[in-house]
């Protein structure tokens, strides 16, 4: 059973197009299945990509132990990013000493 498909129209640049003619032909593909496959392998990386970051930044922020860098203290996530900016702003502007 195929599932529906709907028409799409694409505009690819001259040198693109032929390169994707030549590849696709030595395939045996269609255009369309050419396109189609490798609009495929595109989304299947991107969501790969996501979940890896994902799992990353759970490994990462899962090491971090509790009360250490300082976050501990801080109740006020915004307040304190903006008075440390401030004091950096300060600092490189030459008003702290």
């Amino acid at each position: 059973m195929q599932t529906p498909s709907q028409r799409t129209q694409i505009y690819l640049p001259k040198d693109l197009r032929n390169e994707i003619e030549r590849q696709r032909r030595a395939s045996g593909e269609s255009l369309a299945e050419y396109l189609r496959t490798a609009a495929r392998e595109r989304i299947a990386k991107e969501k790969k990509r996501k979940v890896d970051l994902k799992k990353l930044a759970a490994e990462v922020i899962g090491s971090i132990n509790p009360g250490e860098g300082g976050w501990g203290k801080v109740k006020n996530v915004n307040s304190y990013i903006r008075k440390t900016r401030q004091e950096e702003d300060a600092h490189r502007f030459g008003k702290l000493e």
